[in-house]
């Protein structure tokens, strides 16, 4: 996912990183970063991360079958990962090769955030 993109700062809104699936889903996620800033605060760490914002709860999209169940909350919903494995999960289709899945057993993530 990463070989077709290019590094540098963006600006976007929560609402402009929803992908509407008919089968709502996770959505919006970027890989790679470096730094986040979101109104007054910025995220950071020593190496990257992934994050994906989002006007839905990890709750509301799993509970939601059709994109008309779905329902805001009136916040933004921040995640923030250490990494996340390739796209594709064998749930619909073949497994991951090896070297595309998160398998480390010990992970050390810190990730400092500071007023800006």
């Amino acid at each position: 996912m990463c070989h077709g993109t290019t590094v540098g700062m963006y600006e976007s809104s929560a609402a402009a990183e929803y992908v509407n699936y008919v089968f709502p889903q996770e959505h919006g996620n970027h890989g790679d970063a470096k730094m986040l800033r979101i109104g007054r605060l910025q995220f950071g760490t020593q190496s990257t991360f992934e994050f994906a914002v989002s006007e839905y709860t990890a709750q509301a999209i799993s509970a939601a079958r059709h994109i008309d169940e779905l329902k805001k909350d009136g916040n933004v919903h921040l995640r923030i990962d250490y990494k996340m494995s390739g796209v594709g999960s064998n749930s619909c289709g073949p497994a991951l090769p090896v070297g595309h899945r998160l398998a480390e057993k010990t992970i050390y993530f810190g990730i400092t955030i500071m007023p800006v």
